[in-house]
């Protein structure tokens, strides 16, 4: 089931919608520890469960991981967060398909942080420029069977604010555009 439809149903019944949020762990012994834990976690009754993506898809095989024991062994909806840092289009492709194989249908469609050690984000030969690249292609590929979320700022993204006075009106302007944007191609597939 899509996220969306599961907060459309809970609005309707007059019900809170929560999740969590799981950062995959660095060590192994860490992620035997998060599955020992994920049913007592999710005994909370979250609607849906997050799963993020490390930086450059560096927890790639432990998010899958996690994304498909939580939606097929502990039986809560799944979001997997999906970035473009250092990813070529097959390693999204592959993501994607394993996830659609283990019966996802949520991402989180992000551009994703600079990789450790990078001040700026760089495209990756074969990768996607930002999240609406990604989102262009996940609706392309996939058509209609993701419920695609993606990310905004109310108070404009972190690089175009310029301190305390916080991001010029122009800059802002754009920033809530291309949201705009990234949701508008989500609901009809285009925006061109």
């Amino acid at each position: 089931m899509k996220v969306i439809e599961k907060i459309q149903e809970a609005a309707a019944n007059g019900r809170t919608v929560f999740s969590f949020e799981y950062f995959p762990p660095k060590t192994e012994e860490g992620v035997e520890n998060l599955f020992e834990r994920m049913d007592r976690m999710v005994a909370h009754g979250p609607n849906f469960c997050d799963i993020t993506w490390g930086a450059g898809g560096s927890t790639a095989d432990v998010t899958l991981d996690i994304a498909n024991r939580m939606q097929n062994m502990v039986c809560v909806e799944t979001m997997m967060h999906l970035t473009c840092t250092n990813m070529p289009v097959e390693k999204i492709d592959n993501a994607l398909d394993t996830i659609k194989s283990n019966g996802i249908q949520n991402v989180l469609a992000l551009r994703g942080d600079p990789p450790h050690g990078q001040d700026k984000f760089v495209q990756v030969a074969g990768g996607f420029s930002c999240a609406l690249d990604l989102v262009e292609h996940i609706k392309a590929k996939y058509g209609d069977y993701f419920g695609i979320t993606v990310a905004g700022y109310p108070e404009a993204h972190p690089e175009v604010i310029l301190g305390e006075e916080g991001a010029t009106e122009e800059a802002y302007s754009k920033d809530l555009a291309y949201l705009k944007r990234k949701v508008l191609i989500n609901l009809v597939g285009s925006c061109s």
